[in-house]
């Protein structure tokens, strides 16, 4: 069986759901693409930026973003990856899903969240954006800033993703 051609989108913020992108790229021999957004990155003023994504988000005020490096219609799956802000997918990914090109018609999506916002909501706003459904799913909840189990989570979703290529 030849191994699909995959890449990963993803936003992070702190780093968490930058994490389990790469665990995912290593064990899928994936490509990865950041997606860059300089208004919400850390640094002296990131609780100020941390409050206005929650606002932002909650009023759906979509910020720019800079253009991938990548061509997503160079590969045959994608796997997009972003933490929930206020129950929706992060403001840059919802950005991404609005301006994107076509994607291939695998796609697969991973969240990271922290507080009391079920992933479904987010998953099922990324498959309106996308205009498909989501098959494969992975929402990983932290605990004291730590994603628990992520090794074994990944693993798990790496593998549903390579029996159903």
């Amino acid at each position: 069986m030849t191994r699909s051609k995959t890449l990963i989108i993803f936003f992070s913020r702190t780093g968490r759901t930058r994490r389990l992108a790469q665990r995912l790229a290593q064990l899928l021999g994936a490509d990865v693409e950041e997606i860059e957004c300089p208004r919400y990155r850390l640094g002296l003023f990131g609780w100020w930026r941390y409050l206005r994504a929650g606002f932002n988000s909650v009023q759906g005020n979509v910020p720019p973003i800079k253009d991938l490096q990548k061509n997503p219609a160079d590969y045959d799956r994608i796997l997009l990856g972003t933490p929930i802000w206020t129950s929706y997918p992060s403001l840059p990914m919802r950005a991404f899903l609005r301006d994107t090109p076509e994607l291939p018609t695998s796609v697969a999506a991973f969240l990271t969240y922290g507080g009391q916002s079920e992933p479904d909501k987010a998953f099922d706003m990324m498959a309106d954006m996308l205009g498909q459904p989501i098959k494969h799913r992975l929402a990983i909840k932290t605990e004291d800033g730590k994603l628990p189990d992520m090794d074994a989570k990944a693993a798990r979703f790496a593998n549903i993703l390579e029996s159903d290529a």
